[in-house]
């Protein structure tokens, strides 16, 4: 028997005046994604987004910034030569998806 399973598709990521992005849009995002690059180019950055995101839900944006900027918080995490506020924009999809396994989930 099949069941219907639910997968996640982020279609679009927009940041601005983020660590180590002033404003950067990526936009046909692949299932899969391999970040390579020199140092200080944004890959942390990147992972950073998510880790804030997740803290912002789950508690409050003033956690979310305590933890990622330590005591400076919010002059920590804006991005250097950057004006204007802190903006994280993440478009994705949810659809069913036929399955004939159960979800893996790790």
């Amino acid at each position: 028997m099949t069941q219907p399973v639910l997968t996640m598709q982020i279609e679009r990521i927009r940041i601005r005046a983020f660590r180590a992005f002033r404003h950067v849009e990526m936009l046909h995002i692949p299932r899969l994604v391999v970040l390579v690059g020199a140092n200080s180019t944004g890959k942390s950055s990147l992972f950073a987004v998510f880790g804030f995101l997740r803290d912002a839900m789950n508690a409050n944006v003033g956690t979310a910034l305590a933890r990622l900027g330590s005591r400076r918080g919010f002059h920590e995490i804006h991005s250097r030569n950057s004006d204007g506020p802190i903006e994280i924009e993440v478009a994705y999809r949810i659809q069913p998806e036929k399955s004939e396994k159960p979800p893996l989930i790790s």
